[in-house]
């Protein structure tokens, strides 16, 4: 291997550690707030930027929580609900960086679905049937919308952050 390939490896490697850890810091950071979280954002900004190479730092995210936080139902949701953001985005981005309000509904939607997308995985581990796993999502409503509202609001960030992205990574917007 060259001294140029082992070196862009390398910096691929550790800009990956880098986006995971930033995940990790703000989610931590903002986990005293109840469903409020920068997490759907940077995602997005990563999937806008990085299209499917963002899915290694989601995926690193995702292994660290389940290292803080090993329950088994929590761990089991982060592998399929960031993944449908992730699915989500790819779709409205594109391959670059579009109007804020593409951000903000997907992100928007995706905060108040978060509950009801959870809900499937929460009903088979924990027995519901289909009248407890609806009570279960009308007792989450609450902090959905919360996490609706915050996600629309911080999904504003989107944009000027992946064209600011795509200019360190020395790419068009």
């Amino acid at each position: 291997m060259t001294h140029k390939l082992r070196y862009r490896h390398l910096r691929v490697l550790v800009r990956d550690a880098l986006l995971a850890a930033i995940l990790i810091v703000s989610k931590e950071m903002l986990a005293f707030l109840p469903n409020v979280e920068l997490v759907s954002m940077l995602i997005a900004v990563y999937t806008v930027v990085y299209r499917w190479r963002a899915l290694v730092p989601i995926y690193v995210f995702v292994a660290v929580e389940a290292v803080i936080y090993p329950y088994f139902s929590t761990v089991v949701m982060y592998m399929y609900v960031w993944a449908i953001l992730f699915f989500a985005v790819h779709l409205v981005s594109r391959g670059r960086a579009r109007s804020p309000f593409a951000y903000v509904a997907v992100c928007g939607l995706f905060g108040f679905l978060f509950g009801a997308l959870c809900a499937p995985a929460q009903a088979i581990m924990f027995s519901l049937d289909l009248r407890g796993m609806l009570a279960w999502i009308a007792a989450g409503l609450p902090f959905d919308i919360l996490h609706g509202i915050s996600n629309a609001a911080t999904a504003l960030l989107v944009p000027p952050l992946a064209r600011l992205l795509l200019r360190l990574e020395g790419q068009k917007s």
